[in-house]
C-alpha cells in the first residue's frame, strides 16, 4: 500500500512538473511573439523614416533603382523611429494601465485609458493641454514613457492625431471627432491584437479616438484581429481571411475597407502581377 501510494505521488509530481514546463514553454513562445511583433514594427518604421514623405521617383533618385535597402539618416540619426512607433508604445502603456485597473478595481473602460495615454504622448510632442480635468488625468500620473527623454521628440506627427487630441474631446465611433481616414489609427494598434479578447472592437474604438471615418478605424480592427488570430495559433493566410472575409463584413460602412483589403489580397496571390513599387503604390489609389 505504501509503495502504491508513493508511486501515485511521484506520478502526480511528474505530471505537475510536465504541466509547469509546458506552461513555461507556452509563456516563452508568447513572449517571443509579443516581442517580435513590436520590435518588427519599430524596425520597419525606422527603416522607412527617411523616405516617409517621398515619392517613388524621389526615392530612386536618392538611392538608386532598387530604392532604399538599408537604414538612412532621419531626424538626425540612423534608426530613428517615427510617431507611428511612439503611439504604438503609448497604446501598449494604455492597455497595461487598463488591465491593472480592471484587476484592482473590477471596472474599466479601456478606450478611455488608451485616450489618456495618447494625451501623454501629445505632451511628448511639445503640446500643452488647456483643460484642468484632462490635466489631472495626464500630468498628475507618472508615466514611464512620457518621462523618458528619448521619447520626448517630435517625429512628424499626423495632423489628424494632433488636432483630435488638442481638441479636449475624445472621439468615438458613435460621435466621430472628424472624417479622417488616414493611417494614423491603424499604425498604432498592434498591441491591442496581442492582448485584447475583442481585438477588432477595441482597435476600432482606439483608432476612432482620432480618426472618425469608418475606413480610418475599421482598418485598425482588421490589423488587430489578424495579429490576434496569429497569436492564437492561426497561420497568416487563415488569419487574414478570417479578419477580412468573415469579421469585417459584419460592420457598418465596411465596403471601402473591404475593397482595399480584397484588392491587396488578390494582388498578393496572383503570381502574374509584377512585384514592383508601382504595384504596391496602386493599392493606395482611390481610397
Amino acid at each position: 500500500g505504501n509503495r502504491a501510494g508513493a508511486f501515485a505521488y511521484f506520478e502526480k509530481v511528474k505530471d505537475d512538473l510536465a504541466d509547469e514546463a509546458k506552461a513555461q514553454a507556452q509563456w516563452v513562445l508568447k513572449f517571443n511573439v509579443f516581442q517580435g511583433c513590436l520590435l518588427g514594427g519599430a524596425i520597419g518604421d525606422a527603416l522607412g523614416a527617411a523616405i516617409e514623405f517621398d515619392s517613388i521617383h524621389a526615392i530612386r533618385q536618392r538611392f538608386g533603382e532598387q530604392g532604399l535597402t538599408d537604414y538612412a539618416p532621419a531626424y538626425g540619426r540612423i534608426g530613428a523611429i517615427t510617431d507611428d512607433t511612439q503611439m504604438t508604445v503609448f497604446t501598449a502603456e494604455g492597455l497595461l494601465r487598463a488591465i491593472t485597473r480592471e484587476n484592482h478595481k473590477g471596472i474599466c473602460h479601456p478606450p478611455t485609458i488608451i485616450y489618456h495615454a495618447y494625451l501623454r504622448w501629445l505632451e511628448t510632442q511639445g503640446e500643452k493641454i488647456g483643460s484642468e480635468q484632462i490635466k489631472r488625468w495626464v500630468y498628475d500620473e507618472k508615466s514611464w514613457l512620457r518621462d523618458l527623454p528619448e521619447l520626448n521628440s517630435r517625429r512628424a506627427p499626423g495632423n489628424s492625431c494632433l488636432s483630435a487630441l488638442r481638441s479636449g474631446r475624445m472621439g468615438t465611433i458613435e460621435e466621430p471627432i472628424n472624417n479622417s481616414k488616414g493611417c494614423g489609427g491603424v499604425m498604432r494598434v498592434a498591441p491591442i491584437g496581442l492582448i485584447a479578447d475583442d481585438a477588432f472592437g477595441l482597435a476600432c474604438e482606439a483608432a476612432a479616438i482620432t480618426h472618425g471615418h469608418p475606413t480610418g478605424y475599421l482598418s485598425a480592427g482588421v490589423l488587430a484581429l489578424i495579429i490576434r488570430q496569429i497569436v492564437d495559433g492561426k497561420n497568416l493566410s487563415d488569419a487574414v481571411n478570417h479578419a477580412v472575409y468573415e469579421e469585417l463584413p459584419k460592420h457598418k460602412n465596411h465596403e471601402e475597407t473591404f475593397a482595399a483589403c480584397d484588392k491587396a489580397i488578390k494582388i498578393a496571390l496572383d503570381q502574374n502581377v509584377p512585384r514592383t513599387p508601382e504595384t504596391i503604390e496602386s493599392l493606395g489609389g482611390g481610397w
